[in-house]
């Protein structure tokens, strides 16, 4: 290992490293996987469920663009657990409550299973705890210990009663999106191809909410008009917990396949992220391989600067995992090759996790 190495793995493991979104609560209340372990994949190019006759891959439920049959059965099972995010040196995991169509007749179950699911991993792993305050961060690094954070991605879960918000705050909900691409009850989402408008009035009811409660709004998967109107009504910083140039990801000529943006026309929007003095995840999924991670940092770092850009990982599917950056364990690869390009520690250390902790101080309740 030499001098380089020895100086990039010190400074990640100084850094208090935040990843602003998984799906691994899904794959965890679905049975696949618990946290304390690190499943082993097949070969993704190979593998078929017993009941697949054909090579013909499966659509994704979200509408969006085609999946291999083992990214539908897997998802990020595989790529997050107690095991790799420890070899990662990750501080703390946001984990998403994200709702399958299949589930919508029963989504506010489905929400408070996966709820469960969350804090009986807290129960069963010593060394992993479910973060609500923002000192509990300090001491997780301290400890060497790792935190979640319980966060929606889309408010389905809640059924048609904004009051269930409270409930899943008492429960640990410290970030949440409105939507997640599909209209629901409390604003559009994107809808890519369709005419989508904003927010309902028990959206704007929520977005207040959130701002009293102390939870973060998360504008990712929203509408452009949904957008604009929740950066008019918060009181608070927002985030968006993963996107990126779409210039970069592998998929970019089909169907846009995760939440991005194009600089050609959403420079505004990243500015007005800043001016909030919001963060933004950049995403893994999808993209070429790290060094397209790393000019998405760079590319965002020339338009919005230091102090407004985060890790987004989003890994789901082995099939869209970067190469040199395949799952969560090789975060430290992502400060080598920051270092190496030049930039400053106090830049790195904010990516890393900085930026995300000034949020959280600033938007959660003591």
């Amino acid at each position: 290992m030499n001098s380089d190495s020895l100086t990039s793995l010190s400074l990640h493991d100084r850094a208090i490293v935040i990843d602003g979104h998984s799906d691994i609560l899904v794959s965890i209340a679905d049975g696949l996987t618990r946290l304390n372990q690190q499943l082993p994949l097949p070969d993704y190019r190979t593998w078929r469920i017993a009941s697949q006759t054909a090579e013909q891959p499966a659509q994704n439920t979200t509408g969006q663009f085609v999946m291999s049959a083992h990214t539908e059965y897997f998802g990020s099972a595989g790529l997050y657990s107690l095991p790799q995010l420890r070899q990662g040196g990750a501080t703390v995991q946001v984990m998403a409550i994200y709702l399958d169509d299949k589930h919508l007749d029963r989504a506010l179950q489905r929400g408070l299973e996966m709820t469960w699911w969350l804090h009986k991993e807290t129960e069963d792993n010593p060394d992993f705890e479910l973060v609500t305050q923002v000192d509990q961060i300090f001491r997780l690094k301290k400890e060497g210990k790792v935190g979640g954070v319980l966060s929606f991605e889309g408010f389905e879960p809640l059924g048609p009663d904004l009051g269930f918000l409270d409930l899943y705050y008492k429960l640990g909900l410290r970030m949440a999106s409105l939507t997640h691409n599909r209209r629901n009850l409390f604003a559009d989402g994107p809808q890519y191809g369709v005419k989508t408008g904003g927010l309902t009035a028990l959206g704007k009811q929520a977005i207040r909410r959130m701002n009293e409660l102390g939870i973060v709004v998360d504008l990712v998967h929203i509408s452009e008009t949904g957008f604009w109107e929740i950066l008019e009504l918060t009181q608070s910083p927002v985030v968006i917990s993963h996107t990126s140039a779409f210039a970069f990801c592998r998929n970019r000529d089909e169907y846009p396949p995760h939440p991005g943006f194009d600089l050609r026309y959403d420079r505004p929007k990243l500015e007005a992220i800043a001016r909030n003095k919001g963060v933004l995840g950049v995403i893994f999924f999808d993209q070429i391989n790290l060094d397209a991670v790393i000019a998405n940092i760079e590319t965002l770092l020339d338009v919005v600067g230091p102090d407004a850009i985060g890790l987004g990982s989003d890994f789901y599917g082995m099939e869209f995992c970067p190469p040199g950056l395949e799952d969560i364990s090789k975060l430290p690869r992502l400060t080598e090759r920051l270092l190496k390009r030049g930039h400053a520690e106090v830049t790195i250390l904010k990516i890393l996790g900085g930026n995300f902790v000034r949020v959280f101080e600033q938007v959660w309740k003591k």
